[in-house]
C-alpha cells in the first residue's frame, strides 16, 4: 500500500511502500494503484488534499505528486494564468503563485513562440485565447468540471443579434473577425488598413477604417477585421450593446492537449501533436476528474535515475485511473512538469530548477 508523506498538509509519517504497476488499467480494476482508503475517515472532505508517493513502474522508480481539490468547497477557487497576466512572456510558477497568493501552482499546457496560448483560456469569465486545433477543453463552473471535445464557439451579441468570433488575441492577425482584450498588450500590432470597433463598458466607443494598429482600450476590447468593405463592424454605431459570449457557459477554461483517460479507460495515444512522443519514458503532468466536483493535477517526476525515470503516456493514464480518476488529459511535461504547494516546489524538476513557462493554474484557498 501506498503510504502518503502528505495528506492535506500533514507531516511525513513514514517511508513509502513500493507498489508496481504492471499494466493498462481501468477504473473497475480491483488490483489497480491502492489510494489511502483504508486512512481515517473524517466528517468534512478537505479543500486540498496533497500527496506524493513513491512508485514503481514495470521495475523503475517514479516519483508521483498530486493535488486533490475539492470544487464544491466555496473557498476554493481554480483557474489558468498566464505568465505577468500577459498574452506574451513567460514567467516562473513561483512568481505566479507569489503574484496570486496560491494555495498551490501547477504548470498548466503548451504555447506558441513568445508564450501564446495553444488553445482556449478563459479566465474568471473573461476569454483571454479562442479554440485553435486540437486538445480537449477542461470547463469549470458553479464547483463543478467536465472535459468539452467537441466545437467551442465564441459570440458577438449587438443589440440582440450575433455572429461568430474567428480568433481570440491571435499573433499574427489572420483573415476574420478577431478580438482583442488587454492582456495582449496596448494595440493590436495591425500595421495595416483594417476595420475595428473600440467597446468599452460593453458599449461601442468608436468604429471606422484604420490605416495602422488601433489602440486596445483598459476596460474593454477591441475588435477588428482585415476587410475594410463588407464588414460587419463597419455598420457599428457610437452607444450600440456590445457582449462576448460562449456557446459553453463557463466560469474557467483551459484547452490541454489529448486524452489519456475516458470513461475510466485509458486512451493514451503514442504520439499527440502537441506533447509528442507519448511512448517514452519522462517527467509528466496531466489533469483529471475523479467526479464532477472532485479536480486532480498529477505530476510524475523523470530523467533521475535511482529516484523517478518517467513515465509514457499509457502509463501516465494507468496511475490516473488507479487513483480514481474517471477522465484526464496531458498537460506540458518533460521539465516544465512542476507542483508548488504552500510556496515549496513539492517535486523535483527535471532540469534540478525552476524553468520560465507561460501558463498555469492557480488554486486559491
Amino acid at each position: 500500500m501506498i503510504v502518503l508523506f502528505a495528506v492535506a498538509g500533514i507531516g511525513p509519517s513514514k517511508e513509502p511502500e513500493q507498489v508496481t504497476l504492471d499494466g493498462s488499467y481501468s477504473s473497475c480494476d480491483k488490483n489497480a494503484l491502492p489510494t489511502d482508503e483504508k486512512e481515517p475517515s473524517v466528517p468534512e472532505k478537505e479543500a486540498i488534499i496533497f500527496k506524493k508517493f513513491q512508485i514503481e513502474v514495470r521495475g523503475n522508480p517514479q516519483g508521483v505528486y498530486m493535488l486533490e481539490l475539492d470544487l464544491k468547497n466555496p473557498d476554493l477557487r481554480v483557474f489558468p494564468a498566464l505568465a505577468k497576466d500577459r498574452i506574451f512572456g513567460f514567467e516562473y510558477l513561483s512568481e505566479t503563485g507569489k503574484r496570486y497568493n496560491a494555495a498551490a501552482v501547477v504548470n498548466a499546457g503548451f504555447n506558441y513562440e513568445y508564450g501564446q496560448p495553444s488553445g482556449l483560456v478563459i479566465q474568471n469569465g473573461k476569454i483571454l485565447s479562442g479554440r485553435i486545433g486540437y486538445g480537449r477543453i477542461l470547463l469549470i463552473k458553479n464547483g463543478e468540471a467536465w472535459f468539452h471535445d467537441s466545437e467551442f464557439k465564441i459570440w458577438i451579441d449587438v443589440d440582440g443579434g450575433k455572429f461568430p468570433v474567428d480568433r481570440v488575441n491571435p499573433y499574427p492577425e489572420v483573415p476574420g473577425i478577431l478580438v482583442f482584450t488587454p492582456e495582449y498588450g496596448p494595440t493590436n500590432r495591425i500595421d495595416k488598413s483594417h476595420s475595428f470597433c473600440i467597446v468599452e463598458n460593453n458599449r461601442v466607443v468608436s468604429s471606422g477604417i484604420a490605416e495602422s494598429e488601433t489602440q486596445i482600450p483598459k476596460d474593454g476590447f477591441l475588435i477588428a477585421d482585415l476587410r475594410t468593405e463588407k464588414s460587419p463592424l463597419t455598420g457599428f454605431q457610437a452607444g450600440q450593446e456590445v457582449t462576448l459570449f460562449f456557446d459553453k457557459e463557463a466560469e474557467q477554461g483551459y484547452q490541454c492537449s489529448g486524452a489519456l483517460v475516458k470513461d475510466g479507460v485509458n486512451v493514451a495515444k503514442n504520439e499527440d501533436p502537441w506533447a509528442g512522443n507519448l511512448g517514452i519514458p519522462t517527467p509528466r503532468t496531466a489533469v483529471g476528474l475523479k467526479d464532477k466536483n472532485t479536480l486532480v493535477f498529477l505530476v510524475v517526476d523523470g530523467r533521475q535515475p535511482g529516484y523517478s525515470i518517467g513515465v509514457t503516456g499509457r502509463e501516465l493514464a494507468d496511475i490516473l485511473i488507479s487513483v480514481g480518476v474517471t477522465e484526464a488529459a496531458v498537460l506540458d511535461g518533460g521539465a516544465s512538469s512542476e507542483m508548488i504547494y504552500r510556496g515549496e516546489i513539492v517535486n523535483r524538476p527535471s532540469t534540478g530548477k525552476e524553468r520560465l513557462l507561460a501558463s498555469c493554474f492557480v488554486v486559491v484557498y
